[in-house]
């Protein structure tokens, strides 16, 4: 039997940009005049009149009068597009404009979320030149050219406020298979409106209750109340992600301030370790690294952040075969190169031990200071020196907190969000929350004055990008490098430890021959942190199960792995969790957090359907009733 393509990651070759003569084909098919595209939004303002998809008093009545009058239950839900040819994205410039327009008549206009699969992705400098033929929507098409991603397969989310793009780059038929269907609008389907394509019919084929959709946080004509447990990275993130849907969102942090765990590193490095062929992991990294550099250009000052580029450095022949074997998957050479030494110390501006793979667009950011700006920008409520002593669900499904500090006493919220790493564990006695805390520090070493400089006693040499092999080294800033990371299963020790300082020297010189023989008076401080793992090295992203519920309901998988199940997966309302994410967190995190919220707002996900069931928090449970462990 063919596999689905909905259970796998999609296939290589991972370019899927246009070659010259297609650029060509398409730019003939997509000219239209001025007129002509006017004509096209006369199109689309029908169709949506037609689906009653906005309140009244919309900029759209003065054309069909009280019919445009929409359900008022819509007035705030989001507006789900399908469209199956993006082409040069003039649907969805003149779809926003339409937005645009009835915005600024009702506020009430609902969010967009405007999907749209691409085949083959125009270059940038074609899609300009189409564009320039509609003067009538320069400003969009400016701002759609500023975030249009790299030709690599797979989804790509940008972001332009209460519209949001996601780009699904791939074969037709991959990438519907690949739309993850949530448990909006029962009995309608996901989407609002298809365009472009005829409408997509329900996969009629069996799929397994912990790979089905689950309906998010109840509606209600008050925003929902949501705790976070956690305010790190995880815990940031999905604030932020659930306040833009309206959600309104407290962080709960036991700590004395944003990022007080493993997210408070004031340089740390925004890394996807590539595989050598296609798997879900490197599907969600790679689209994980994307995401997070756009949101960091949205939501944080150069001050805090650089995109100065990343060398993955090859130390060994193996690591050389690796590589290569990954150039291999073609990759755009705008997103990632292979550099000999030579080049790649050209660009490090430093003697190197080897040269590697090349992400132009990757950096480096203070991930404290990057905290501090999404929440800020969340608006979402903070209340720190408050521990969560427990959390138990009552007889109206809501959640009851008992907090301990600042905030001691009883509190009720609609759903909560467990982000608080390694401590979920203690949150959730009843649940086997897979994780393992593994302990990390970063040394900062003093740096000479200028890259090139010769290095003086006891200040090390920086390099102009990131370099990362066994550890990282990031560029200097104020006279400050930053090289980690020590990886240590076996102690849970919070204090600075010499020993791994040395070892962080030691990471320095494999990388930076010409940092050989620094001493320890070249380190002038240092973080601990510990990273929370799972056993397959993804997070846990979604709703959580009744584990007790789960082993029982679905006990047959010990003797048939491939049982149809009727029974739905017994999930606990309301709970959902956040973390796991290891020493990747700043660019899986973020990008996780799109997903939560999206999950919990029946909205549709802007990853692959096979990266949301590869992040599942119930995974573990399944696998464990399959192999007879439990």
């Amino acid at each position: 039997m063919k596999a689905s393509h909905a259970k796998k990651a999609f296939s290589d070759p991972q370019n899927l940009a246009a070659t010259p003569e297609v650029a060509a084909a398409l730019i003939a098919k997509l000219q239209l005049t001025p007129l002509e595209v006017d004509q096209r939004f006369k199109e689309l303002e029908a169709v949506f009149l037609d689906s009653y998809l906005f309140p009244r008093s919309s900029a759209l009545d003065a054309s069909v009068g009280d019919a445009s009058v929409a359900d008022s239950s819509l007035a705030m839900t989001t507006v789900e597009v399908l469209d199956q040819t993006f082409g040069a994205g003039l649907d969805f410039l003149l779809t926003w404009k339409l937005w645009l327009q009835a915005e600024e008549h009702n506020s009430q206009t609902p969010p967009l979320r405007y999907l749209a699969i691409c085949e083959q992705p125009l270059p940038l400098d074609d899609l300009k030149q189409l564009h320039q033929n509609w003067p009538q929507l320069e400003g969009l098409s400016l701002q759609l050219r500023g975030q249009y991603p790299d030709a690599i397969k797979g989804f790509h989310q940008l972001d332009f406020g209460s519209v949001k793009l996601i780009m699904v780059q791939a074969e037709s038929e991959q990438a519907l298979a690949q739309i993850h269907i949530t448990g909006k609008g029962q009995g309608k389907g996901q989407f609002d409106v298809f365009l472009n394509g005829l409408e997509r019919t329900p996969n009629t084929a069996y799929t397994p209750p912990w790979q089905r959709p689950f309906t998010g946080v109840t509606a209600s004509k008050e925003p929902r109340k949501v705790a976070i447990i956690g305010a790190g990275i995880s815990g940031v993130t999905t604030a932020y992600s659930l306040s833009q849907r309206g959600f309104d969102v407290t962080l709960i942090e036991q700590g004395s301030m944003l990022a007080s765990g493993a997210s408070g590193n004031r340089q740390a490095m925004l890394y996807a370790k590539l595989p050598d062929n296609p798997t879900i992991a490197g599907q969600f990294h790679q689209q994980g690294l994307q995401h997070s550099m756009g949101l960091l250009k949205r939501s944080l000052s150069t001050e805090y952040w650089q995109a100065c580029g990343l060398l993955q450095l090859a130390t060994s022949d193996k690591q050389v075969a690796q590589m290569q074997a990954v150039m291999k998957r073609q990759y755009p050479a705008s997103w990632l190169q292979w550099l000999d030494q030579p080049a790649a110390e050209k660009l490090a501006q430093l003697p190197l031990s080897a040269g590697g793979l090349y992400f132009p667009h990757s950096g480096w950011v203070s991930s404290a200071d990057w905290c501090e700006a999404l929440y800020t920008q969340s608006g979402a409520g903070l209340w720190l020196n408050t521990k969560v002593e427990s959390l138990q669900q009552n007889q109206t499904q809501h959640w009851q907190l008992k907090l301990n500090g600042d905030y001691t006493g009883l509190y009720t919220f609609d759903a909560v969000v467990v982000a608080n790493a390694n401590s979920a564990q203690d949150l959730l006695p009843g649940q086997s929350i897979p994780l393992k805390a593994i302990r990390g520090q970063v040394s900062y070493v003093e740096t000479a004055e200028e890259p090139s400089a010769k290095t003086c006693v006891g200040t090390a040499q920086s390099p102009a990008l990131v370099l990362c092999a066994t550890g990282y080294v990031t560029p200097a800033q104020h006279g400050v490098l930053a090289v980690g990371a020590s990886y240590n299963l076996h102690t849970a020790d919070t204090q600075l430890s010499n020993q791994d300082h040395a070892d962080n020297l030691g990471r320095l010189s494999e990388v930076l021959p010409s940092n050989k023989g620094l001493g320890i008076g070249s380190i002038i401080g240092g973080r601990v942190g510990f990273r929370a793992v799972t056993p397959d090295y993804l997070p846990l992203v979604g709703q959580l199960a009744d584990e007790s519920k789960v082993l029982d309901r679905f006990a047959k998988l010990r003797q048939d792995a491939n049982y149809k199940f009727a029974d739905a997966m017994p999930y606990l309302a309301g709970l959902y969790i956040n973390a796991g994410h290891g020493s990747k967190g700043l660019i899986t995190a973020p990008l996780s957090a799109e997903i939560l919220a999206c999950q919990m707002a029946n909205q549709s996900l802007p990853v692959a359907q096979c990266v949301a069931w590869g992040l599942d928090p119930n995974r573990f449970i399944i696998r464990d009733l399959i192999r007879r462990k439990r």
